[in-house]
Formats: structure tokens, C-alpha cells, sequence
């Protein structure tokens, strides 16, 4: 069961397109309808460069309604560069499609692991409160994501108002971040990811143990029970 899911990040849709496509994360504007697979976001991607990584297949994927790409490495070796978003003729962004899938991946249970290094960035802000967007970075959003964004800028201090947060310039950080952490479901959300990284670590431990035991006692498994031909018997 997953104690925390943002419907405005992850709306329950009948298909993968339609939930990239309704995400807070995207763009009103994104052209995924209007891919052509004309592969200009895989020959601008730095990462495709070194590894297996497709921009391409994965938006087709998407359009395909194939939900084996959120069990696909692929998806992970993405860093957020937005070349494809910058190249892409149709104004489609692969990286943000990757972004929604990474999280539809995560409320699943599938790829958990993959968020150990990000969870101590987490705790890092829920400690110290030491985070900001810088002003160019408020700008591209507001370029980017439109008039959502900017109505949940708008609306910034009644939604501060609503959650009991201070309206002061100068803020007590460390309490305020608590705060919208809390009212986010962020700590249960990370407890959670927490178990369920722990859950798959001992599943993989288990396995281990049991290939180590098999390789130990040699081919007397059930398998190779199934596997053996036998003999006639003898007639005494």
C-alpha cells in the first residue's frame, strides 16, 4: 500500500500518455501526440551517447501504452539535461515523460533502490531547511510550465497562509521546510521508500543464499530431479 500519491503528479489515466500528458511536471504546450520517432532527441542526448539509453523509445513506449518501460533501465539513465526537450521539432519533452515515468516507476515499488543517493539529499533539507530556487530558475519555470506555475505563484502566500507558514521575507527555513514537508506527505513517502529498499536488499540477500546453497550441494535441485531420464529397473 502507498501511504502518499499526488494525484498532480501521477493522475490515475487510462493510458501512460494520458498521464504524462495530465502531469503537473508537464507543459500544457508538450507535442507528445505529435512525435514523428524522427530520433533528434536520442542524437542530441549525451547520455545515449554512452549508453543504451533511447529518448526516442521510450516516447514510443509511452504512445504504445506499453507499461514495460517502467520496468526498463532506461528510464534511470536519463540526468536531466533537456537537450531533447531543446531539439525536439513537435515541442515534445522526452525528459519530462521520464520524469513522470520515474514516478509512476516509484509508486509501484519498482526501482526504489535508485532513490538511496536522492533520500540523503532529502533528509539534508528536512534538517537544515537550506534550499532555494534561484531566479533564473523561476523564470525557465514559468516559461516552461506555463500558467500553472505561475497561479501556484500567484496564490504562494494564501497557500502559505493556509499552511500556517509565516509570511515574512526573513523565515524561520528549517521550520517552514518541516512544515510543507509534513503537509506533503514527504516523511511518509520516505519511510516508505526506506522499507521498501530494505524489503528488496533482503529479497536479493535471500537469493543469493539460496544459488550459494544450490552451488554447494550440487545437482540434486528439483529441477534437475525433472530433468533426469532415469533407468529401467532391474528384474530380479
Amino acid at each position: 500500500m502507498i501511504p502518499y500519491a499526488n494525484e498532480y503528479d501521477t493522475p490515475e489515466c487510462k493510458t501512460l500518455a494520458e498521464t504524462a500528458k495530465k502531469s503537473i511536471r508537464t507543459p500544457a504546450s508538450i507535442g507528445l501526440d505529435r512525435c514523428i520517432q524522427c530520433g533528434a532527441c536520442t542524437a542530441s542526448c549525451p547520455a545515449a551517447r554512452f549508453t543504451d539509453y533511447s529518448p526516442r523509445q521510450i516516447v514510443k513506449k509511452v504512445l504504445e501504452n506499453d507499461h514495460s518501460v517502467l520496468e526498463s533501465e532506461m528510464i534511470w539513465s536519463c540526468f536531466y539535461c533537456y537537450s531533447c526537450n531543446l531539439r525536439c521539432p513537435r515541442n515534445n519533452s522526452p525528459v519530462t515523460i521520464v520524469q513522470v515515468l520515474r514516478q509512476m516507476a516509484i509508486n509501484e515499488g519498482i526501482g526504489v533502490e535508485k532513490l538511496a543517493y536522492f533520500l540523503e539529499i532529502g533528509e539534508y533539507l528536512a534538517e537544515s531547511g537550506a534550499s532555494k530556487v534561484p531566479g533564473n530558475g523561476v523564470k525557465n519555470m514559468e516559461r516552461d510550465l506555463g500558467e500553472r506555475w505561475i497561479k501556484f505563484k500567484k496564490n504562494l502566500e494564501s497557500i502559505r497562509v493556509e499552511l500556517g507558514l509565516s509570511s515574512r521575507d526573513v523565515r524561520n527555513t528549517h521550520g517552514e521546510v518541516q512544515t510543507i514537508l509534513e503537509a506533503t506527505g514527504y516523511f511518509e513517502r520516505e519511510k516508505w521508500i526506506k522499507a521498501k529498499i530494505q524489503e528488496k536488499r533482503l529479497h536479493q540477500f535471500l537469493e543469493n543464499q539460496c544459488i550459494k546453497k544450490e552451488n554447494k550441494s550440487g545437482d540434486f535441485s528439483f529441477e534437475n530431479d525433472k530433468r533426469y531420464s532415469g533407468q529401467p529397473a532391474f528384474i530380479i
